[in-house]
């Protein structure tokens, strides 16, 4: 894939969505209690692009690593950070797992925000377009009242 294929939003954010789809689905299986995560990750999905123009880029993913205990947060921050190393702004040696899963490792996470801190107001326009190609697929995949 070239490096213009790599950074097209729209590409971008369909491979990045069959991942994260292909992660919620494990994670459905594997969990005791039935949750729709495909409807709490269309929510935040919904929320993002908003959010982040409101309040910044830093800001709102802190706000998605807060609250990252709960799935659609944390599959959203996933689907942030996996662009932004798509386009070269967060380093592709950085292994997001390590940072949201399980034993979160803080300290990686916010050196990583602090890196994101000088990047943020020419990242937010280039972000919108892949937010919101996210958001219709999600808004396609999930339905509010439930999976489709």
């Amino acid at each position: 894939m070239s490096a213009e294929q790599l950074r097209d939003p729209v590409r971008a954010a369909l491979d990045i969505f069959m991942t994260i789809r292909g992660e919620l689905e494990r994670r459905a299986k594997s969990e005791k209690e039935k949750t729709d995560f495909g409807r709490d990750l269309r929510a935040r999905a919904r929320d993002a692009p908003e959010l982040i123009e409101e309040v910044g880029l830093v800001p709102a993913l802190s706000f998605f690593y807060s609250k990252s205990d709960k799935i659609g947060y944390e599959l959203m921050l996933k689907a942030i950070l996996l662009y932004l190393q798509r386009i070269q702004i967060v380093p592709s040696n950085i292994n997001l797992d390590a940072i949201l899963a399980g034993e979160r490792n803080t300290d990686a996470m916010i050196d990583l925000l602090r890196d994101l801190l000088k990047w943020s107001t020419v990242v937010v326009p280039i972000l919108r377009p892949f937010l919101v190609e996210f958001k219709r697929l999600c808004e396609a995949t999930w339905s509010e009242r439930g999976s489709s």
